[in-house]
């Protein structure tokens, strides 16, 4: 649980620590001057650094890209300082600097999202994280202006009232970013909590280990396709495999015949859970004893699947009319046979009778603790367990 937790905080990475060391020391030079204000951001910046390292050091590349942004915006404000020309507008220079900086971002803004895409690792989920984060940009960008707007219309307009009406500017400005500071603070607390609501899936490699997770709506919306793992369990009985129709507004094979449970395997969930989870809400059952057959791996158009395969039978009372069964029948292998050419199976489901046709298990109706399959998940704990 508590890796799932730190990857719902990596896929929703709170903004505001891109732009805090910018934003104090802006704050910071209004009130102290320069001096004080790099010491203050720095220090601040240090401290980000180190925390980000040690809590995101998967995203790190790219809180190293704002930290880049402050700094330029710092070192070129020092240099074009002295030599300025409009020598009344030089409190303004910090916050000029960087609209043209944020600004220059929000131009690229495509470039720059796949800039970073390319730096962090595949399995991460950024799209929230880089939209956060241009929006953001946004907000402080508007604010700043409207700062440097009103206080430019102050020196270009002086009159006997100006320090007042400077106070008056700078006081609402900080106000306003305080407020956006903890409103944002506040907002990305609320989607994480709402997030471990969700339903999250593990994104795993071709060998079935655990490399990331994601959102699942997420997932169907992503361009590439991710491999999540999922159970397939047959249930057998008196030499008759039990099938269940895909409901009609299935994203993959609507209104197709399939194993009688099958599911994903969430976020912090094991195999033998997802099993016992998902047999409930289908049918009621408390109690399935099932065993391992094999895995395999399988595609469909919106993402790819590191299937589990079990087999399971001997099970007690099984409701056959729950309210998320639409239709759901006990199959014969010949009336199988018949039919495996006529387009009504799922391709997993033409996979696994092949597979189970050569465990033996239909043709000999064997079906207990001493079928010889490959292995069992008693003696070969997988990743999942």
């Amino acid at each position: 649980m508590e890796n799932f937790r730190k990857q719902i905080k990596i896929s929703f990475f709170n903004p505001i620590i891109h732009f805090l060391p910018l934003l104090l020391f802006l704050v910071t030079a209004m009130y102290a001057g320069r001096t004080v204000a790099n010491y203050v951001s720095i220090f601040v910046l240090l401290v980000s650094a180190v925390y980000v390292f040690i809590a995101y050091n998967q995203i790190f590349i790219w809180f190293f890209l704002s930290c880049v942004i402050f700094l330029a915006v710092n070192i070129v404000g020092s240099i074009i300082r002295l030599p300025i020309i409009f020598l009344s507008f030089r409190p303004l220079l910090d916050e000029a600097l960087t609209l043209v900086f944020l600004g220059g971002m929000m131009l690229l803004q495509k470039r720059i999202k796949k800039g970073i895409m390319a730096l962090i690792p595949k399995t991460l989920p950024m799209n929230n994280n880089l939209d956060e984060y241009f929006g953001f940009i946004r907000t402080i960008f508007l604010i700043i202006l409207g700062y440097v707007l009103a206080t430019g219309f102050i020196y270009a307009f002086p009159t006997q009232r100006e320090t007042a009406y400077l106070q008056l500017v700078q006081a609402i400005y900080v106000g306003i970013l305080f407020f956006v500071l903890v409103f944002e603070s506040l907002r990305v607390q609320i989607i994480r909590a709402r997030l471990l609501k969700e339903e999250w899936l593990p994104i795993v490699n071709l060998q079935g280990k655990i490399i990331g997770s994601v959102q699942h709506q997420a997932s169907l919306g992503e361009k590439r396709k991710f491999m999540h793992p999922i159970i397939r369990v047959h249930i057998i009985q008196d030499g008759m495999i039990l099938l269940r129709k895909r409901p009609a507004d299935d994203l993959s094979y609507p209104l197709h015949w399939d194993t009688a449970i099958s599911n994903h395997i969430r976020m912090g969930e094991t195999v033998e859970d997802c099993i016992k989870r998902t047999a409930q809400e289908l049918y009621g059952l408390t109690e399935l004893k099932s065993f391992f057959l094999s895995n395999y791996i399988t595609h469909t158009d919106f993402e790819q699947h590191y299937a589990f395969l079990f087999i399971a039978c001997k099970m007690n009372k099984i409701d056959l009319q729950s309210e998320k069964v639409k239709q759901a029948k006990w199959w014969t292998l010949q009336q199988i046979e018949e039919n495996l050419q006529e387009g009504i199976f799922t391709e997993n489901f033409l996979i696994e009778f092949d597979l189970l046709k050569k465990s033996g298990v239909l043709e000999n109706n064997i079906c207990d603790c001493a079928c010889k399959l490959k292995e069992t998940i008693f003696k070969a704990p997988h990743l999942f367990r």
